[in-house]
């Protein structure tokens, strides 16, 4: 009789403060409107495996900018949105063999790096830029590149799409489509390739509750708040972050 495969289960050590930082990423970017992965990512790393956290917060930030993509359907800038999602799947497989050409420790390193590169990239705002074709498909080829190598690619497209001016409503709905495309393609490479192990989906699973938490307070906050003194704080962590990350990868 075939034996079935063994079912692992995370410790503690790893699943508290992974549960946690999946909680204040959520929080955050129902807030800020960008910083889910940016945050968590680094964040989880400090925990495990970088492939894994990838792998982790690809599958739940699909569920995330789905909904929304499907929500703001009707505003979205289709010829833009379809040109930057086939130009961010064709970088994907560079950002595969990045991860098997180099270590967890390199991959750290770049990781670390490309935070602190990304948070002073949303720092720039490039409304007054203007929008050139060949430059909106490198950052779109670098955000495919990211998806599949550190899970960081918002700044690429945010940094893009900013200058084509679109209204905020626009924006989001573009946006969202996008990282909807590239999720579903990110996260079933990652199935084939055999990340989603039953240890990394029990992580995912206990994870939806904070999740779900950290979505409603953020959502609630949102109106509350003031969104560009909140955005100046969340550029900070998320310095601080990548910061961290880079130091422990040292």
């Amino acid at each position: 009789m075939a034996h079935l495969p063994a079912v692992e289960f995370p410790v503690l050590s790893e699943l508290v403060p992974v549960v946690l930082i999946v909680g204040v990423a959520a929080c955050i970017y129902m807030v800020a409107g960008f910083g889910f992965a940016l945050f968590a990512v680094p964040s989880i790393s400090l925990f495990m495996p970088v492939t894994e956290s990838v792998a982790m917060i690809a599958l739940l930030g699909l569920a995330s900018v789905l909904r929304q993509s499907v929500a703001l359907r009707h505003l979205v800038e289709r010829p833009i949105a379809f040109r930057f999602s086939i130009w961010a799947v064709a970088g994907m497989p560079v950002g595969l063999w990045i991860v098997t050409a180099i270590s967890d420790q390199a991959l750290r390193l770049f990781l670390g790096v490309s935070t602190i590169i990304a948070t002073g990239v949303l720092m720039r705002r490039t409304e007054n830029v203007t929008s050139r074709v060949a430059v909106e498909n490198l950052f779109a080829f670098i955000s495919g590149l990211l998806n599949t190598s550190i899970g960081t690619n918002g700044s690429p497209l945010v940094f893009a799409l900013q200058s084509r001016r679109l209204t905020p409503h626009r924006f989001r709905g573009t946006i969202a489509v996008i990282f909807a495309i590239s999720g579903i393609v990110t996260t079933s490479i990652f199935a084939i390739d055999g990340r989603y192990t039953s240890r990394l989906l029990a992580v995912i699973l206990c994870s939806l509750p904070t999740w779900g938490v950290g979505t409603a307070i953020g959502r609630r906050v949102a109106t509350r708040i003031d969104s560009e003194q909140f955005r100046k704080v969340v550029l900070v962590l998320l310095g601080v972050t990548g910061l961290s990350t880079l130091i422990s990868a040292l």
